[in-house]
């Protein structure tokens, strides 16, 4: 899981699909992209779910 604020969100889910999608095939394992409300465009977490 992907914690991040809305801005880095949006990105991840437009600009940046096609290397996300290319990261998840590369690792076999696909993200879930969390937003978090009080995180700047700096603070992210990415956190093992499983």
């Amino acid at each position: 899981m992907i914690m991040a604020s809305q801005s880095v969100v949006d990105r991840l889910l437009d600009e940046d699909a096609d290397s996300l999608r290319e990261l998840e095939g590369s690792i076999e394992a696909s993200f879930r992209l969390n937003v978090e409300a009080t995180y700047t465009q700096e603070q992210y977490d990415v956190v093992l779910v499983g």
